[in-house]
């Protein structure tokens, strides 16, 4: 018999868990690529009806799209394993940044001072934005668990909007003051960590019923 249970307990064929498995390559693929581009633009700070708002905000749709996922339908576990493999890939890239930026440049070279703009984050950004992430989407994907073993499969969308709440404000309270504590003005500081928090929330709402909904019952339903 090729049947075989879920983290949620459901039973499935060996189709399914294969369609589940190639789903969560997917995913994790979209978690690294979400980090690697996010550390890279966060930056530079733009701003929104007059409000300063790192640019690295720029990927809440696919970041929490995908950690809602990952805990509802893989459960707490597989999203802390991919959440683990995002930050290694991410510190990979860094360690080829720092390279490359070392390296010496060929004669024809005369780009060096562009990359070092772009990719030569301080150390005090790098360890604030794996801290903020790490930080930011266990507990998101907490937060989801510990809901949804007390609502079971019912009241998704609280769940979906809760745990945004929680990861996005830890995400950017920790990456603000780790960051720019004592760099920028304190009520500068304030205004991204509410601002950023309360767009992404915003974001979550819109995403909700337009994908996430959609992709996390297409995902239980493989």
């Amino acid at each position: 018999m090729n049947n075989q249970t879920d983290a949620n307990g459901i039973a499935d064929d060996g189709k399914a868990v294969g369609r589940r498995f190639h789903l969560l390559q997917a995913l994790t693929a979209l978690s690294v690529a979400s980090l690697v581009a996010s550390n890279i633009i966060t930056n530079k700070q733009t701003d929104i009806l007059g409000f300063a708002i790192t640019c690295g905000s720029f990927t809440i749709p696919i970041d929490y799209i995908v950690s809602d996922v990952l805990a509802e339908v893989y459960g707490y576990r597989e999203a802390r394993r991919v959440t683990i493999i995002a930050f290694l890939c991410d510190l990979l890239c860094v360690a080829f940044f720092t390279l490359t930026l070392a390296a010496p440049q060929f004669a024809t070279f005369t780009a060096q001072d562009a990359f070092q703009t772009v990719l030569g984050s301080t150390p005090r950004i790098l360890v604030a934005s794996f801290t903020a992430y790490v930080v930011g989407s266990l507990s998101n994907a907490k937060v989801m668990e510990l809901m949804h073993v007390r609502d079971g499969e019912g009241r998704l969308a609280l769940r979906c909007i809760a745990s945004t709440v929680v990861g996005e404000t830890l995400d950017m309270t920790v990456f603000s003051l780790m960051a720019f504590a004592g760099v920028l003005p304190w009520d500068v500081i304030f205004q991204m960590i509410v601002v950023a928090s309360v767009v992404k929330v915003a974001v979550e709402c819109v995403c909700y019923p337009l994908v996430t909904r959609r992709v996390i019952g297409w995902a239980k339903g493989l």
